[in-house]
């Protein structure tokens, strides 16, 4: 399973639903509905992505996680949710 090391240092399994979460309050914030499929498709590409470079059992960062959202984001054509989510605005 993917680990995650978070800004103060402490590591964590990788967890698609804080993913989903954090999407769906930028996509609020920016008045844009995704559903449940949507936000799945979302989660599972940024982990194939992460799994891809990071193998299925390595670790990555809370800062490269944020990077790999805002591309998938963009490149889904979600391009206001990705400018909210790379600042910060989601919960």
């Amino acid at each position: 399973m993917l680990k995650v090391v978070k800004r103060r240092g402490n590591i964590v399994d990788f967890n698609p639903d804080k993913i989903r979460t954090s999407v769906a309050n930028s996509a609020a914030d920016a008045n844009v509905y995704l559903n449940e499929r949507e936000l799945e498709l979302i989660a599972n590409e940024v982990q194939k992505i992460i799994s891809d470079v990071r193998g299925p059992d390595g670790t990555t960062s809370s800062y490269e996680i944020r990077g790999v959202v805002v591309r998938v984001l963009k490149n889904m054509g979600y391009k206001d949710i990705a400018r909210l989510f790379y600042e910060g605005k989601q919960a």
